[in-house]
């Protein structure tokens, strides 16, 4: 997965090896940064709506992994193109399809490491 970004790494680990939300972006995450192997471990269950409080479990993983100064940015910003942070929200608006919801999750999560600008 050489020159892959993070938002790719994620939606393959979602859509080819059947990680959930939250695991295809924290796994991703890892991939990319070499960081907390034993991260995605706490996550098998954190995908459909079973995150804490009913969040999508991709932005749940995004915000685990994020650094804490730019969690509340990451988090507004997922908010924004999502319409909510509630899995059960965003599918019912229908806004945004589970795999889209790891691509926004993953994407901000890389541009905070990368500190590019909003």
């Amino acid at each position: 997965m050489q020159n892959e970004t993070m938002m790719d790494v994620a939606v393959f680990l979602f859509r080819k090896k059947r990680k959930n939300c939250a695991e295809a972006v924290a796994e991703a995450w890892q991939k990319v940064t070499g960081k907390d192997p034993e991260l995605t471990v706490n996550l098998r269950k954190c995908g459909s709506g079973r995150a804490p409080q009913g969040l999508c479990g991709a932005i749940y993983a995004a915000q685990l992994v994020c650094d804490e100064d730019k969690k509340a940015e990451l988090t507004d910003r997922f908010e924004d193109a999502a319409g909510s942070l509630l899995c059960g929200e965003i599918r019912s608006m229908k806004k945004l399809s589970c795999t889209a919801c790891v691509e926004v999750a993953a994407a901000l999560l890389e541009e905070s490491l990368e500190g590019v600008p909003a």
